[in-house]
């Protein structure tokens, strides 16, 4: 095994040398920046992702300036990434980190809302230089092909000193991202060109997802009343219903699902606006 494990890092190593993707944000230790695009790239390709970063963090340099802001600006700037619960998220994470920083929470971060074990553990690897290996879904892909395991977490948590003795834990981790989301892709594979080709294993598995179509979903539903009230003060929800052409009770199943995703207020006279701070 300890010989497999040398292969697979010596390989990884010198393709990610001339093979990785060049983000600003992967020059930092600044945690306020890797938080920021771990949230904007959930469900999101990096190169997008990118895009929105740039955005946030000419307009929000720290947790301080975004916490002060107004869910409605936050909104807008988001608009197009959709999720926008992630948006709210990130907005309550902010004032939280107003009052607590970083190194207060350090080393669990789960009290900010949406962090779970992998966003932890990007912000200890990437913020802090601490041995983690962060297990996303391209990083498991990678590891359970080469070495041809069903229980990758098990494996990793197994290996994981192994894997990153004399490693950069940065480095390892976001080589095995890029070459998940160029190389080693869930589907249709690059085999031909991928640096781990002559030892691995090729176990691979496709899974396929049964994903709600996006056209005509509730989820492009939200998108549109979210989208018509950050562009207007408030409506009510007859009005909006007739905007988006669909029935009063389809739309207040959908006004309590942002409700509660603490998006949107609704008055008792049934105007519907973003809810303040």
């Amino acid at each position: 095994m300890k010989t497999e494990v040398s292969h697979f890092k010596d390989n990884i190593r010198s393709w990610y040398k001339n093979n990785a993707r060049n983000f600003s944000w992967r020059k930092t230790n600044d945690p306020w920046k890797i938080y920021l695009i771990e949230i904007l790239s959930q469900q999101t390709q990096l190169d997008r992702a990118n895009k929105y970063y740039k955005k946030f963090i000419s307009e929000y340099p720290n947790p301080e300036k975004m916490a002060v802001a107004s869910k409605k600006k936050i909104l807008k700037l988001w608009s197009g990434l959709g999720y926008n619960n992630r948006a709210i998220r990130l907005h309550e994470s902010a004032k939280i980190l107003s009052k607590k920083s970083f190194n207060d929470l350090y080393p669990n971060f789960m009290e900010l809302p949406g962090v779970g074990k992998y966003t932890n553990s990007a912000l200890l690897s990437f913020a802090y230089g601490e041995k983690v290996i962060t297990v996303d879904t391209n990083v498991k892909r990678v590891v359970q092909r080469y070495f041809k395991k069903d229980n990758v977490d098990k494996f990793i948590e197994e290996n994981e000193k192994d894997l990153l003795k004399h490693f950069n834990s940065r480095d390892f981790n976001q080589a095995l991202m890029d070459l998940g989301s160029y190389i080693c892709t869930s589907t249709n594979p690059k085999c031909n060109i991928c640096p781990l080709e002559q030892e691995c294993m090729k176990y691979i598995k496709i899974t396929k997802k049964q994903q709600e179509p996006f056209h005509n979903s509730n989820r492009q539903k939200r998108g549109q009343i979210v989208n018509i009230l950050i562009n207007t003060k408030k409506v009510r929800s007859s009005e909006l219903a007739k905007k988006l052409n669909i029935k009063e009770t389809t739309l207040n199943k959908l006004i309590k699902d942002l409700e509660r995703d603490g998006i949107l207020n609704i008055s008792k006279n049934k105007y519907i606006e973003i809810k303040s701070n």
